[in-house]
């Protein structure tokens, strides 16, 4: 490979991992809560903000919490494969749109309890979220 080659390979190279190492910065959360599920009640709802800042969509595709084995992703009452966090814009989860189903609760939740949520997205963005428990 010639040298002129080489150089565009690198230019390129440092050029998309400035632009995703960016993206990684433009994504964040806020207004993390979670639903004080009804007495004896095994699931419970959780709600984020998800901000994306950049100039390129991304979606959530997974999320975990310590007080739950599974966390369904949710748009009103279908299960989903992802939530889209469309470019320069974010998403305010709520019951009738997209949210977190915490499935199999490990304990039973009290008002004003710390719940811990980690969110993944597809531009590989972790999010560590600290959710409060409350009644509305």
């Amino acid at each position: 490979m010639c040298a002129t080659k080489r150089w565009l390979v690198a230019t390129a190279i440092v050029a998309a991992s400035t632009v995703l190492g960016g993206q990684d910065k433009g994504v964040k959360t806020s207004n993390a809560w979670v639903k004080l599920p009804a007495a004896g009640e095994t699931q419970a709802a959780a709600f984020v903000t998800v901000e994306n800042t950049g100039m390129y969509e991304v979606n959530v595709i997974s999320a975990k919490s310590d007080v739950a084995p599974k966390v369904d992703l949710r748009d009103g009452s279908q299960s989903v494969t992802f939530i889209n966090v469309p470019p320069y814009g974010r998403v305010d989860m709520s019951a009738s749109g997209a949210h977190l189903r915490l499935i199999d609760l490990k304990k039973t939740l009290k008002e004003g309890d710390a719940v811990a949520l980690t969110l993944s997205t597809d531009a590989d963005v972790t999010l560590e979220v600290n959710a409060v428990v409350r009644a509305n």
